[in-house]
């Protein structure tokens, strides 16, 4: 197929395939955080709906199984890995506090960093309180023999052995982690991590390694889960691969597949594929899994494939930091270009709006512009944020 018959990003993708976006007026330049689906895809949702809610027994007893296992056929072949490692999960947040709720054991300690996603932090420090509860009785509760180490990163970061350097020192201090979770990309500091290499760090001293892609599947270019290393391995399929919201990928490596066992526990729990374990929780909706398929149709037939996505997004995104940076007098996150989020980045606020004391969700005492730079957004759209930012005034900003 030839590139004019793809779709043109830009303004033309968001009037064509993206109008209930282009409806509202609002530019988007947070994707990062829920993603966007073109309409086809919300289209193929409401159809599973309608399916559901018109004769519910045909659709669970003959369609729900059949098009789970058709969007984890589609999502397989799209990211090179093999079916039957997979699970779809709601999100990136429910798979990992699935997994810690499966593999966490008495005595185990996890290591986190301070850039590690809040929920995923949460589910960490939970897992040692629910560990307490299932070894106690009403008449002994014993403190958590489960421990979180967090790992302080701070700024600048010079190269990725920087990150690799923090990581092998934390595990020499402290030879009882067990488990360490990885953020792929972090999601408050859009920083492309070394995921491989820590892996292999990790591992090398017997460490089980989850790792959160929740940015990474579709905008890490040539991704490959299975050389990474990992143990498991969660993406969301509705940021940057156009799934519905409610849609992520649960990876195993091939000797931890029987491990992957839902918290919610119904009929298939004990099927011997894990795709299926997961597959009906009870009745509820799954209209954005069986999505799913869609959304990847979408990306290799409209869009062309994710190549051609990331090369237009990842482009969109240097020039963008470098034109934000340049208009507020100001500069990006201090990391090297090649731990820089492909599509995601920071930009340092303007002198005037930046704050003297600190507030909630500050870098080092500095506030942050995060754009998430997809096909629906161009250069024009960048240029109206610098404009409007500029114009604002410490207490339009601040004021709720």
């Amino acid at each position: 197929m030839s590139c004019e018959k793809f779709v043109e990003f830009g303004k033309s993708v968001l009037a064509s395939d993206f109008p209930h976006v282009a409806s509202t007026g609002v530019i988007m330049l947070n994707s990062g955080s829920f993603g966007l689906s073109p309409k086809s895809v919300i289209d193929k949702k409401i159809e599973c709906i309608q399916d559901f809610e018109s004769y519910g027994d045909n659709y669970v007893r003959q369609s729900l199984l059949r098009q789970t296992e058709d969007s984890i056929e589609a999502v397989a072949k799209l990211l090179d890995v093999r079916p039957d490692q997979c699970v779809i999960v709601d999100n990136v947040t429910t798979g990992i506090s699935n997994l810690l709720d499966t593999i966490v054991r008495p005595g185990d300690t996890i290591l986190v960093n301070s850039w590690t996603y809040g929920s995923v932090k949460m589910a960490a420090s939970l897992s040692s309180e629910v560990m307490t509860n299932r070894n106690s009785d009403e008449t002994d509760v014993k403190p958590s023999s489960v421990q979180v180490v967090e790992l302080d990163i701070e700024l600048p970061i010079k190269s990725e052995e920087d990150i690799i350097e923090q990581v092998r020192k934390t595990l020499e201090q402290r030879s009882d982690i067990r488990i360490a979770i990885l953020d792929h990309i972090t999601s408050s500091t859009a920083c492309l991590m070394p995921v491989q290499q820590l892996t292999k760090l990790c591992r090398s001293r017997g460490v089980l390694v989850v790792i959160d892609g929740a940015h990474a599947i579709g905008q890490v270019p040539e991704l490959d889960i299975e050389s990474i290393g990992a143990d498991f391995y969660v993406g969301n399929l509705h940021k940057w691969c156009f799934a519905p919201k409610s849609a992520a990928l649960l990876w195993a490596r091939a000797d931890r597949i029987d491990s992957l066992r839902p918290s919610v526990v119904s009929w298939l729990v004990r099927d011997h594929l894990a795709s299926m374990r997961f597959a009906f929780l009870g009745t509820r909706d799954t209209s954005s899994v069986c999505a799913v398929s869609e959304a990847v149709r979408f990306v290799k037939q409209s869009c062309g494939g994710l190549a051609r996505i990331q090369a237009y997004c990842s482009r969109l995104a240097d020039k963008a930091s470098q034109h934000l940076a340049t208009a507020w007098n100001s500069h990006k996150l201090p990391i090297p270009a090649n731990m820089e989020a492909p599509f995601m980045r920071l930009i340092a606020l303007p002198k005037h709006l930046q704050c003297h004391k600190r507030v909630p969700n500050d870098i080092q005492d500095s506030l942050y512009v995060r754009i998430s730079c997809s096909i629906i957004v161009d250069m024009d759209d960048i240029r109206k944020l610098a404009d409007i930012i500029m114009k604002l005034t410490k207490d339009d900003f601040l004021s709720p």
